[in-house]
């Protein structure tokens, strides 16, 4: 006989079992999940388990995510959870450019207090969420806490210039802001949301783009191939974790690379990536060196030190 975890779910407030939630279970370091069914009574059971960690995650429309760690001995049983879930609050409007039109792609980030890793800071709630393509957005189920909103996508087409660089035209489509128009979560205007509270009817202007162009130098050790070497900008908004994706700029044989980028700070790594797959897939080979930058105009002289590489 193995162990097993059964229990019941509770509305706080009513004190009534919840037959709705979806329940899942997680084996620390194991690759997969196992769902459980809930009875009509509000009970659900996971049978037949291994010792070890476990996380207990539960997700319904109405209540805030709830995650449970829980260390089960060897052909434990536990038969008597009795988890309350936490109402939820949610934030909903709109997002337009200037002229009132919706962005072509646009994706929001919830970002909240927390912790990871054991330090303490501002963390991504939930992941990236879409808004639709008339410009509305609507939160997941949210604890009630104090959440700044970030958005990053491609504004509609504007007209060309055709003197004009077919690429610099598109910078001029990329937006990532912290409402109202912040690079970094310091200058952000938070929403409290509570418990059972809706926050709606929020009128999102997306302000306009501006890029800079930057440009420096590598030097230090550094392969005498350089073809597949370049200079990667991640952003920095001042959370725990990065949020977004970065970009890169090819660097030349010389050394010197020049890259474009929003006003912020930066973490600037050089990499060496592998040939590409068949797919068009690359990875990084090799990690040579970092570096912090902040960008507010168009800069040139940055130099980044980089050393004898980490192999990944």
């Amino acid at each position: 006989m193995r162990g097993s975890i059964s229990g019941c779910l509770l509305d706080p407030t009513s004190g009534d079992r919840l037959s709705s939630p979806e329940v899942m279970l997680y084996r620390i370091g194991v690759i997969g999940e196992t769902r459980a069914s809930i009875d009509e009574r509000g009970f659900f059971t996971f049978a037949d388990l291994p010792h070890g960690e476990y996380s207990l995650a539960i997700y319904d429309p109405h209540f805030a995510p709830h995650y449970e760690r829980i260390i089960l001995g060897e052909n434990e049983i536990l038969d008597n959870l009795h988890i309350s879930l936490t109402p939820a609050g949610f934030l909903s409007g709109q997002i337009l450019d200037e002229e009132g039109r919706p962005p072509q792609k646009c994706w929001f980030t919830l970002l909240r207090a927390g912790e990871r890793r054991g330090r303490a800071g501002y963390i991504s709630d939930s992941g990236d969420h879409q808004v639709s393509t008339d410009g509305s957005f609507s939160s997941p189920p949210l604890l009630p806490a104090s959440y700044c909103l970030r958005f990053a996508g491609i504004l509609q087409k504007l007209t060309m210039d055709r003197s004009e660089p077919a690429h610099l035209f598109m910078q001029k489509r990329v937006f990532d802001f912290i409402y109202p128009n912040a690079n970094d979560i310091g200058g952000a205007i938070s929403f409290d949301i509570q418990s059972r509270q809706t926050v709606s009817g929020l009128q999102i202007r997306i302000p306009r783009p501006v890029w800079h162009t930057v440009r420096g130098r590598v030097v230090g050790e550094l392969p005498a191939e350089r073809a597949r070497i370049s200079v990667m900008f991640t952003r920095d908004i001042g959370t725990l974790e990065p949020v977004g994706g970065g970009s890169g700029a090819s660097m030349q044989p010389d050394g010197t690379f020049e890259h474009v980028a929003q006003s912020g700070r930066y973490s600037v790594e050089i990499c060496e990536f592998s040939p590409p797959e068949p797919s068009g897939r690359t990875y990084i080979l090799r990690r040579y060196g970092t570096a912090a930058i902040a960008v507010a105009d168009d800069s040139s002289g940055f130099e980044i030190q980089v050393s004898s590489p980490a192999t990944d």
